[in-house]
């Protein structure tokens, strides 16, 4: 399924299974840049926004794109603090929208529900065939690498017949400049007065000029 996608300037919102759990990205539309340790200057990078044509290590003939059976979980970290547990739903709410995909479920890594765990069984009793675990994460650090791995393979262990794939986290993508323009540019309106506090602060009182 081929998805376009936009930035609005306005407030955002809120294989086969193996004993060892895989995490990789999946070629779609966009193909995310890859990135030197050392090299040339980050201005210099550039993005293809092609088909990633190059080679898998998936078998000939198996899908790679989202299908009807197959269940995303998007998971972000957890945190203490309700509100920001809620806006992983609207996120999850607006993707479903976009996306056409039939089964998405949210997720927290850690200290709140649903956990990975009760999202991973609602996936299979929608009729997932195969579950997708993307981090809502910007960078690959433990808890991709490690934690989230983790307790993706523990959830597989009641759905042995059901394969699952941790992708990779956001990462670096030309997108992320827009995304990061349109709430710098947001954040300065609102202490300019011109408009509301956005989702993200509204009611902490933190986005303000500080003297």
């Amino acid at each position: 399924m081929h998805t376009t996608i936009s930035t609005p300037h306005q407030p955002l919102a809120a294989a086969t299974h193996t004993s060892r759990p895989t995490s990789c990205d999946v070629g779609n539309s966009i193909s995310f840049i890859k990135l030197p340790r050392t090299g040339p200057s980050i201005r210099n990078l550039a993005m293809s926004a092609t088909p990633n044509s190059g080679s898998s290590s998936g078998t000939a003939g198996e899908s790679y794109t989202v299908g009807e059976k197959d269940g995303v979980i998007i998971v972000d970290h957890g945190s203490r603090r309700q509100e920001s547990n809620l806006m992983l739903n609207d996120f999850v709410a607006m993707f479903r929208t976009r996306t056409g995909y039939k089964i998405v479920e949210p997720a927290h890594m850690e200290l709140a529900e649903p956990t990975i765990k009760d999202a991973f069984g609602k996936c299979v009793q929608q009729g997932a065939s195969r579950v997708i675990v993307s981090p809502y994460f910007l960078s690959p650090g433990r808890h991709w690498k490690q934690d989230i791995p983790a307790l993706a393979a523990e959830a597989s262990k009641e759905h042995s017949n059901v394969p699952y794939i941790v992708t990779a986290p956001l990462g670096l993508h030309e997108l992320m400049v827009d995304i990061m323009n349109d709430r710098i540019k947001y954040c300065l309106r609102h202490v300019s007065g011109d408009v509301d506090e956005c989702t993200v602060c509204a009611g902490t009182g933190k986005c303000r000029l500080y003297s």
